[in-house]
């Protein structure tokens, strides 16, 4: 390598003596109006080569002390970076295993580096959430947004707080943004959906409802989503029978139950609906509908109670009689209709019809209740006492009560929905005291 510099010096030095010869004359240069200076023109020659060495050395100093700020710069950030992020996680570990102090004093060394960090602003807030201290969690949640307008965790942050303030409408507000954001956001959508079924804003939510269906979600979970549209336009045909607008009552629910046959709450909402216009005879039909569609033993004791109270027992005791004859295998069926009988002074019958009844495979505490009584009214003592003491062998209690078949809450009355897990069309008859309370 040092041959070669010598030998470009040597060729350098050749060629200035090279120009010397050639160029002997004189050139005047001109620093000012007075001022003139006469130099040989290899003179010139060397001080102009002399002038851009200078130039590039001082370029080529420029740009390696830029090189190395900018170096010294990024290994600089670099450090931070790694600091705040040993910071950052550190406080993550303490903020899951709820030491609440050591990851505030974490996060809060990470804004004392950085006050825009929106990570840290977040993690602050939610501790400030998890403590209860609402004011303080929105004054985090604000500024992590106002650093990162676009931050759908920033937004969804706020909405947790609007929600569990019960500010309804702020909380929409997030989540119509985070829709603007994303339009498909299952999570925005679903939030949507709960507010508006907290407040029973059905109108609003069946059309959230659609769009969660025109998402993109599998077909198991299309089928579940599909099965709840049932159930939001169940509800949104109860809401307008409930204001009194028996027409749109009437639409949505036959609308549901040709839809689906087997949604037994929309029968009986639909029922109800004609029974407020005083409609009795096609109430009387839609519950017979039901019935011959679901085998549900709640039509018959809805018609049960329907036909005593207009003063038809007769009618009540047919259909019990017609579906025994298509059905003579279902004790169920026999023990209503006992006790039906028995309801009506009919003891006879009664006794007639529970006698007939297997016990060996129908053992209920109501079907001793209900001998039990028949035997009291028959004057046959001792025997009635000997039932009513095998019902009170039973835990179950002696009414029989309507069980979801979902999660097996128990109810004293027939609710279209299961108010514990929100299932529609699950509450049946619980005779064999599978439910227990």
């Amino acid at each position: 390598m040092t041959k070669f510099t010598g030998l470009l010096v040597l060729i350098f030095v050749a060629g200035l003596a090279y120009l010397a010869l050639m160029n002997q004359g004189v050139v005047t240069l001109k620093l000012s109006a007075t001022h003139v200076l006469e130099l040989p023109t290899i003179a010139l020659i060397l001080f102009s080569i002399v002038i851009g060495a200078l130039s590039m050395l001082f370029v080529g100093a420029v740009r390696d002390a830029r090189r190395y700020y900018e170096t010294w710069q990024s290994h600089r950030q670099q450090k931070k970076y790694q600091r705040i992020q040993e910071s950052y996680s550190k406080g993550l570990d303490a903020f899951f295993a709820t030491r609440y102090d050591e990851a505030t004093e974490l996060f809060n060394r990470i804004l004392e580096e950085e006050p825009n960090n929106v990570n840290a602003l977040l993690r602050r807030g939610d501790i400030a959430f998890n403590r209860g201290d609402m004011v303080r969690a929105k004054e985090f949640y604000l500024k992590a947004k106002d650093v990162r307008p676009q931050s759908i965790e920033a937004l969804f942050s706020l909405e947790k707080v609007f929600t569990a303030e019960r500010k309804w409408q702020e909380a929409l507000r997030c989540l119509d943004n985070i829709l603007e954001i994303d339009g498909e956001n299952p999570r925005a959508l679903y939030g949507k959906r709960k507010i508006y079924e907290t407040n029973k804003n059905w109108e609003d939510l069946l059309d959230i409802q659609y769009k969660i269906l025109k998402s993109d979600i599998s077909a198991e979970k299309k089928q579940d989503e599909n099965r709840k549209l049932m159930g939001y336009k169940y509800e949104v045909g109860r809401d307008h029978l409930e204001k009194g607008d028996t027409e749109k009552a009437k639409k949505v629910l036959k609308a549901v139950v040709k839809l689906d046959k087997d949604f037994i709450s929309a029968y009986l909402a639909l029922a109800e609906t004609y029974i407020s216009e005083g409609d009795v005879k096609e109430a009387e039909a839609i519950l017979e509908e039901g019935f011959e569609e679901t085998s549900s033993l709640v039509f018959l004791v809805r018609l049960e109670d329907f036909f005593i109270t207009v003063g038809e027992p007769g009618r009540i005791i047919a259909l019990y009689q017609k579906a025994i004859q298509a059905n003579p295998n279902d004790q169920k069926l026999q023990f209503f209709l006992a006790k039906l009988y028995y309801r009506l002074e009919m003891i006879d019958y009664a006794y007639e019809t529970i006698t007939g009844i297997d016990t060996a495979t129908m053992d209920y505490p109501d079907l001793h209740t209900l001998l039990g009584g028949i035997y009291e009214r028959r004057a046959q003592h001792e025997n009635a006492a000997e039932e009513y003491k095998k019902a009170l062998q039973f835990e179950t209690p002696l009414l029989i009560p309507y069980c979801c078949s979902n999660c097996s809450y128990i109810s004293k009355e027939w609710v279209g929905r299961c108010p514990q897990c929100e299932h529609w069309n699950t509450l049946t008859l619980d005779l064999s005291g599978t439910c227990k309370l």
